[in-house]
């Protein structure tokens, strides 16, 4: 096999930005795809931005980023012969993704059973605004609407301005990643046993799954997140000016005092006040300025490398320009030059992940409108057309994607170990490794949150950000400094199918476990490393964390309020970033070692994964030399579209009017209230034109309005609404309550049964689910030691003598956590529900 999806037949009924996003990258991993748009196109080819040479269906960029690696064709679904043909090619493919709101499949007598039932072997994908089922499934959603909706805004922003939404499009480009991802989950499952599936994907759920740890701050102590205070510390990664672009930085733990002054070079910071994240925090202000003296007259790249030579953690703010310039991404070879019918060709980010045996790669360019419509007819003409024998399904139960697969799990934080999580709903054995000299800062760090605020009892295994993060996992407590804990491990690595780490490049290699070694102890064996600039290039050593990757991969310099600085928004985004692209990446492994017997190494940079995520910014760079400016909440092309104060405390709700039509609706509601609407509004260039007169009407007619009652009405009028909603509102939200969203799991007392974050897509035939509660540290030593490697008990009672295996940490260190009662001072919580557990209903 030269690709990993070699042989799978995808029919991609998408349109805009998500579904056809997770159509193409099963095209980039091998897969041959064939895009069907109705005869005037996808919609998509409209999205900005656009060049201005070549046929009118042709500008957008956009969409030729979204579609390579496609053959299109043209089809008129309301017509019986456009039906039969959608039939023939359903039967002869292994997946379809679509992305119609209910009520259009429906009006097309069309459905996931219909489709299923023409191809029972079928894996249909669904990706919606809010998913097939619920109270919300018929409503319509944005880019915004949907920030706001997740839980993101809320915690995003400055505390006394507007909650803040990420810029450009990464509520449904996520979506895409989401949607590849659970669609090769399902597509593993039925090529093994024969039986077809339905993946229900929400938008929504997709971004609210970004707030998998900040949920628990509710589900273990009642704490409601909030925006920040202007002035913050600036050791928190937040964008700092220089005299040349915005640096970011963070510290970790106690702050190495003298490294950092050394790098600012400035003795103020050796002083002790400012040694630590809670000491620093009742001096903001002088540290705010001894910062701002230290770097006004020194350039954001120049401190940026030289802070990660230095093994700190450092970020800098980068805009298209510096990325399509950056030595890191080019010696990984990110870009791709891919031909535009326009007669030009632009640069693109083309690889999300590098894989060592079937790398991806681009094919052909996007479609051209209808370009392949009589050769793929003619083909359905040459195989008999709708006449094609109907495919006997196959008996049996159906399975989950992933049982009898064994991962090892040596990752930390919050990417990887999230991921290994979603792959034991999926069914596999996650054994997570777990190092007896350095805890995983879920189970001990600044920000983790544990019962009830408590850390004087058993605070390690009462983490909440650990149970939702490591559920359904063993663990081995494992010192791999030492021979026979590396022994140990190999052995494991032997009987396994996967390993997943985030440790920098050297360290693997430094206990003899480089890829190659890997291979021989298991040739069918398959790695994923994740690290922050990938194991190559010269950036591969510079440690990395969430928040300052999130400004270096660029989504922050159109992230911001309107005449702003740089903005980081939401918790850790690059993180889910890298989960998302890493599973789709397994899954096409897998299926590559199950037909070939062959493992390989995946080599997953988060960064250039955040680069991919702003493809507008680098295209409208190329096209004229500008770049999209930073407008807050606001949409460049639609007007009104904005997060709006409404009733309550900090309360707002947002809303986008995409077209005249939804203008005239929103006008009508807005006059029946009493609220005049000046004419000349009619046409969107004039609502442009007007875009503070427009906003200014909009949230007069919404100030003082209940925010879910005035979204009923929106969505009714077919406008995207919905309140700018927190970590409570999620948890209580009746739409993802009628979903099952949210999982009840019976945890080890004294935590009980609490709400855990599911996934956002459900399966039709398969069970997918939490299977049991996060591990305690090292409990399933002695287990995995006789289960899995046969061991008797006098060999594992050796191992636990020697310190090879351990229950406890060999040298534990105090907490360093922040309080609820710091947290509010900081405005990082918002407030505390001291009955959180009867509104949840869990007392």
């Amino acid at each position: 096999m030269s690709a990993a999806l070699e042989g799978v037949r995808v029919l991609d009924l998408g349109q805009g930005i998500a579904a056809p996003f997770a159509a193409r990258l099963l095209g980039d991993l091998g897969a041959e795809v064939i895009k069907v748009e109705p005869e005037d196109g996808d919609p998509g080819r409209r999205l900005h931005p656009l060049v201005h040479e070549g046929p009118q269906a042709e500008r957008s960029l956009m969409f030729a980023y979204l579609n390579w690696n496609k053959r299109g064709i043209t089809l008129d679904l309301r017509s019986a012969a456009g039906l039969a043909r959608l039939e023939a090619l359903v039967r002869e493919s292994d997946i379809v993704i679509e992305s119609f709101r209910p009520d259009e499949l429906a009006a097309l007598g069309l459905s996931a059973a219909r489709l299923r039932e023409w191809n029972p072997r079928l894996v249909v994908t669904s990706v919606t605004d809010f998913g097939r089922e619920g109270p919300y499934a018929h409503y319509v959603g944005s880019d915004l609407v949907h920030q706001a909706m997740s839980g993101i805004m809320q915690i995003s922003g400055q505390a006394d301005r507007a909650p803040l939404k990420h810029g450009l499009n990464q509520a449904y480009l996520g979506a895409g990643l989401n949607a590849a991802y659970a669609t090769l989950a399902a597509h593993y499952a039925a090529e093994r046993d024969g039986i077809g599936e339905h993946v229900d994907l929400s938008v929504q759920e997709c971004l609210v799954s970004e707030l998998v740890t900040c949920e628990t701050y509710y589900t273990f102590m009642g704490a409601i997140q909030g925006r920040r205070l202007a002035v913050q510390d600036p050791f928190s990664g937040a964008p700092i000016q220089t005299r040349r672009g915005y640096l970011s930085f963070q510290a970790g733990g106690s702050m190495p005092a003298e490294t950092f002054a050394d790098l600012f070079r400035d003795e103020r910071l050796r002083d002790p006040r400012f040694a630590s994240n809670r000491q620093r925090s009742e001096h903001v202000a002088e540290v705010v300025r001894i910062i701002a003296d230290s770097v006004r007259d020194r350039d954001a790249k120049e401190i940026f490398i030289d802070g990660s030579q230095r093994r700190l953690l450092m970020g800098v703010v980068q805009t298209a320009p510096d990325l399509l310039a950056c030595e890191q991404l080019a010696e990984r070879d990110v870009f791709a030059e891919v031909p535009h019918p326009s007669g030009r060709s632009f640069r693109y980010p083309a690889e999300l992940a590098s894989m060592s045996l079937t790398p991806t790669r681009v094919r052909c360019r996007a479609p051209m409108l209808g370009e392949h419509t009589a050769e793929v007819l003619a083909a359905l003409e040459r195989a008999g057309g709708a006449a094609v024998p109907a495919i006997v399904p196959a008996g049996g139960t159906p399975r989950l994607p992933l049982e009898g697969v064994r991962v090892l799990d040596m990752a930390t934080v919050i990417a990887m170990p999230y991921m290994a999580a979603l792959l034991s709903d999926l069914g596999a054995e996650v054994i997570k490794i777990e190092s007896p000299r350095k805890l995983d800062p879920t189970r001990q760090g600044v920000l983790t949150t544990y019962l009830d605020n408590d850390t004087r009892v058993d605070a390690i295994n009462r983490s909440g950000m650990f149970q939702v993060v490591n559920r359904g996992k063993r663990s081995v407590v494992l010192d791999m400094g030492q021979d026979e804990g590396r022994r140990v491990f190999r052995e494991l690595a032997a009987r396994s199918d996967i390993v997943i780490d985030n440790f920098t490049p050297r360290v693997m290699s430094g206990w003899g476990l480089d890829m190659d070694e890997l291979l021989r102890i298991n040739p069918r064996l398959i790695r994923l490393s994740n690290t922050g600039y990938g194991s190559t290039g010269p950036w591969r050593n510079f440690p990395s964390q969430g928040t300052t990757l999130e400004v270096t991969m660029g989504i922050a310099s159109y992230t911001g309020y309107r005449g702003d600085k740089p903005w980081k928004v939401g918790q850790s985004y690059p993180d889910f970033l890298a989960c998302w692209t890493g599973l789709a990446a397994l899954f096409a492994a897998l299926r590559h070692a199950r037909a070939t017997g062959q493992g390989q190494w995946i080599d997953l940079g988060m960064y250039q994964v955040g680069v991919a995520m702003i493809p507008e910014a680098l295209l409208q760079y190329q096209i004229d030399g500008t770049e999209p400016e930073r407008i807050g909440n606001e949409d460049a092309q639609h007007v009104p579209s904005d997060a709006y104060p409404c009733a309550g405390d900090d309360r707002w709700v947002a809303l986008t009017v995409e077209t005249d039509a939804q203008w005239r609706a929103l006008a009508q509601l807005m006059a029946a209230d009493g609220t005049a609407v000046p004419a000349g509004l009619d046409d969107a260039e004039a609502r442009r034109a007007r875009r503070d007169e427009v906003n200014a009407l909009v949230a007069g007619w919404l100030r003082g309005q209940d925010g879910h009652a005035v979204m009923h009405r929106l969505q009714a009028a077919g406008i995207a609404s919905g309140p700018v909603l927190n970590n409570r509102d999620l948890l209580l939200d009746p739409h993802l309550a009628a979903r099952g969203f949210h999982e009840r799991v019976a945890l080890p007392e004294p935590m009980g049964v609490r709400p855990i974050m599911g996934r956002p897509w459900k399966l039709a035939e398969r069970a997918v689910r939490i299977r049991k509660p996060a591990p305690r540290y090292g409990e399933d030593g002695r287990a995995v030691m006789r289960e899995v490697l046969g061991m008797d008990e006098a060999a594992i009672d050796a191992l636990f003598e020697a310190g090879v295996l351990c229950t406890g940490p060999k040298s534990p260190k105090p907490f360093d956590a922040m309080g609820l009662a710091e947290l509010q001072r900081l405005k990082a919580i918002h407030e505390v529900d001291p009955d959180y557990r009867e509104k949840l209903g869990i007392a």
